[in-house]
């Protein structure tokens, strides 16, 4: 797998998750920040989306995606593709 496809990957999952919830669809881009960024957002469905990553990329059970290391921060797409290349190894 390669940047791009997780870029697609992590884009595709977020629009579910938009069109599951009824949220507003907003154009999603490397900046955007799923959480508090994209309408109704929010950490439950940080969890839901780590989840429907982890179909595709196995995942340790403990990863967060949508927030930093740390659970303070959140991440924005183009962090979101940089962790996932990191778990990855790519």
């Amino acid at each position: 797998m390669n940047r791009k496809k997780i870029y697609n990957l992590v884009v595709e999952k977020l629009r579910s998750i938009q069109d599951i919830s009824e949220g507003e669809n907003v154009v999603i881009n490397e900046d955007t920040v799923p959480i508090g960024g994209l309408a109704g957002f929010d950490s439950l469905n940080g969890l839901e989306f780590t989840t429907m990553i982890s179909e595709v990329i196995p995942l340790d059970k403990n990863v967060r995606l949508c927030v930093s290391f740390d659970g303070k921060k959140p991440l924005s797409v183009k962090q979101i593709v940089s962790k996932l290349m990191d778990i990855c190894g790519i």
